[in-house]
């Protein structure tokens, strides 16, 4: 039981190291990007507390690849690899193991997403918004309803314009009143999973089909980065004398972002060509590849 603790301990800080230092990158550059912005209504206290509140959010694009670096740098620590040969003596596999260091992760980042991070952010932008003059003229995005073949509706959160085939203009106010329910001029990733539950069903099919493609995304992101995890866990324990830290950090942040970069060709396609939404679930077929192929290539 000594030894479970130890490993568990030891890899939560790792993570934890990893995360701390992967933010503070992050937020050093985002601070740069701030100053821009600076003026005599939004200063340089306003650009900290912007940068603060919205860390968390920021956060979600590499609170996994943190995970995947830092669970896999504390194997070069020689009393944790022996700490971790004797769990395994005892009965813990590999898949298990990662399942046990990833859950917290995946409960962390889960609850704050849904709980905190989006009202937070949404309430930092806004006020970021209402200081620096050239953010106030915010885009309005629309969405093209056709209810028949013989017209089309312009939907906005403000007006919905009803054209038909032979050119006459009709007002349609209800469909506003349902769009401005959705949010739908907020960043998509800003949204809540329940809010992204909500708007999945909803009339307007191009929000529909974006909203289920996030929500996809964000329930395949935990068995995605567990699968890049234990790809690296097998390569390390089967080469353990060749690697070291720097060839793990390299596979770590290498392979999160290959995997990040192809997972949002994917959604920027389904988005702009009207895919099924489905296709998101590619990295269920990494999965089933790893298993069936591991016993191929690794020891």
């Amino acid at each position: 039981m000594k030894a479970y603790k130890y490993i568990f301990k030891k890899s939560m800080l790792s993570f934890l190291g990893a995360l701390l230092i992967i933010s503070a990158i992050d937020f050093a550059f985002n601070f740069f990007s701030e100053i821009e912005d600076i003026n005599e209504n939004y200063t340089y206290l306003d650009a900290l507390s912007f940068l603060v509140a919205t860390e968390p959010y920021r956060m979600r694009s590499f609170i996994y690849i943190a995970a995947v670096v830092g669970f896999l740098a504390i194997f070069v620590d020689a009393s944790f690899l022996r700490a971790f040969n004797t769990v395994r003596q005892a009965g813990l596999n590999k898949t298990k193991y990662a399942i046990m260091i990833f859950a917290p992760v995946f409960l962390l980042s889960t609850a704050s997403y849904e709980f905190i991070v989006p009202d937070l952010t949404k309430s930092a932008v806004e006020l970021k918004k209402s200081k620096v003059l050239n953010t106030t003229n915010t885009p309005v995005i629309i969405e093209i309803q056709k209810p028949d073949s013989e017209s089309f509706v312009l939907v906005s959160e403000e007006l919905s314009l009803k054209f038909s085939k032979e050119g006459d203009l009709e007002i349609k106010d209800q469909y506003s009143g349902a769009f401005s329910k959705l949010n739908y001029n907020s960043n998509i990733k800003h949204l809540s999973f329940s809010e992204l539950i909500e708007n999945s069903s909803s009339s307007f099919e191009k929000f529909s089909l974006v909203s289920k493609t996030e929500l996809l995304r964000r329930s395949l992101n935990f068995l995605s980065y567990l699968v890049i995890f234990l790809v690296g866990l097998e390569i390390l324990l089967s080469f353990t004398k060749t690697l070291n830290v720097n060839r793990i950090i390299i596979y770590g942040f290498g392979a999160c972002l290959i995997y990040g970069f192809i997972e949002s060709v994917f959604a920027d396609s389904i988005a702009v060509f009207l895919l099924p939404f489905y296709l998101q679930a590619f990295p269920v077929l990494l999965i089933l590849i790893y298993y069936l192929f591991r016993k191929r290539f690794f020891f």
